[in-house]
C-alpha cells in the first residue's frame, strides 16, 4: 500500500553545474504532472521525465521542480570550417574582381557569413540530461520510499479500525439472538391483537413491517462479506484506493439498513459505532494510491 502524498529531493553536480530536483505528491482523482525548471528544457525531455515518472507512481498530482546552477561560464567550443570559409573566399575575390573593386575580401566578411563558425553545444546539453536523469532518479526513489513508509502508517490505522468494527460485528452476533427471541414475543402478541381487527389490508401491511424489521441475517452476512473482501484488498501490491472505496460504499450500505432494521438499543449504539469506524477508514483511504 502507498500514500498518494510524498516528498522526496536529489542532488547532483560536477564541475560545471549543480541539478537540484524537489517532488512532492499531492492527493488527486488521477495522474498529474506538473514540472517546473529554472531554465527552459526541450520538449522531449519533458516528455521523457514524465514517462520515468509514470513508471513508478500511478495516480496524485505530482509536482516537479527542477533547478539548474552553472558554476561558471560554460564556453562552448568554437570550430571553423575552413573548407566553407575558402569557398567564400573564392568566390567573393571573383565577384570583387568582376566589380573592379580594389578592396579586397576581409577576414570579418567571411566569418559573418552562414556556418562559417560553428558552436559545439550538444554535448553541454546532453551533459546537462544526463545530469537531470541522475537526480530524479535519485529524487523518485526518496519520494517512493516516503509514500510507502504514510502507506504502512495508513494500514496500520485502517486494520486498527477494523478489530474495532470485527469486535462490535461480534457483539452484534451475541446479542442478536435474545432481541429476536423478544421481538419474536412481539410479533405474536401484535399478530393477536391484528387478528381482532377487520381491516385485513392493514394487518398485512403492518405484520410485513414488523417481519421485515426482524430479520438481519441478510444483511450481517453481506456486511461481513464486504468486510473480507476490504481486508483481502489491503494485502494487494497494485493501486487499490479505488476498490477500497466501493468496498467501503457497501459496507455503509448494509450497515445503514441493519440499523433501520433494529428497534433494540444495544445494537443501534453498535450500529452507530461501526459507521463511526467506517468513517474513519474513508478518511484514511482517500491518501491511499
Amino acid at each position: 500500500m502507498k500514500s498518494m502524498t510524498g516528498y522526496g529531493e536529489g542532488k547532483v553536480e560536477n564541475e560545471k553545474v549543480d541539478i537540484y530536483s524537489q517532488i512532492k505528491t499531492l492527493n488527486h482523482r488521477f495522474l498529474e504532472i506538473e514540472i517546473n525548471c529554472s531554465e527552459p528544457i526541450p520538449f522531449l525531455w519533458e516528455k521523457r521525465i514524465k514517462e520515468k515518472i509514470k513508471e513508478k507512481i500511478k495516480r496524485g498530482k505530482i509536482i516537479l521542480n527542477i533547478e539548474i546552477k552553472r558554476k561558471k561560464l560554460a564556453l562552448p567550443k568554437t570550430i571553423i570550417n575552413q573548407e566553407l570559409a575558402s569557398h567564400y573566399h573564392q568566390i567573393l575575390s571573383q565577384v570583387s574582381d568582376n566589380l573592379g573593386l580594389k578592396k579586397e575580401v576581409d577576414l570579418s566578411h567571411i566569418l559573418s557569413l552562414p556556418n562559417v563558425i560553428l558552436l559545439e553545444k550538444e554535448k553541454a546539453q546532453e551533459n546537462i540530461k544526463s545530469l537531470i536523469d541522475k537526480s530524479l532518479i535519485k529524487t523518485l526513489k526518496e519520494v517512493l520510499q516516503a509514500k510507502e513508509k504514510e502507506g504502512k502508517e495508513h494500514l496500520y490505522s485502517i486494520q486498527k479500525y477494523l478489530k474495532k468494527i470485527e469486535k462490535r460485528l461480534s457483539k452484534i452476533e451475541k446479542e442478536t439472538p435474545l432481541i429476536e427471541k423478544n421481538y419474536k414475543k412481539k410479533i405474536e402478541k401484535n399478530l393477536e391483537e391484528l387478528l381482532e381487527k377487520t381491516d385485513k389490508k392493514k394487518m398485512a401491511r403492518e405484520l410485513s413491517s414488523l417481519i421485515w424489521r426482524g430479520d438481519t441475517s441478510e444483511e450481517r452476512l453481506r456486511f461481513q462479506s464486504h468486510l473480507d473482501q476490504l481486508q483481502n484488498t489491503l494485502k494487494q501490491t497494485e493501486l487499490i484506493g479505488a476498490k477500497l472505496k466501493f468496498t467501503l460504499q457497501e459496507l455503509q450500505r448494509e450497515i445503514n439498513t441493519l440499523g433501520a432494521k433494529t428497534n433494540a438499543f444495544i445494537i443501534s449504539h453498535l450500529v452507530i459505532q461501526i459507521k463511526e469506524d467506517l468513517e474513519r477508514i474513508r478518511e484514511e483511504t482517500q491518501n491511499i494510491e
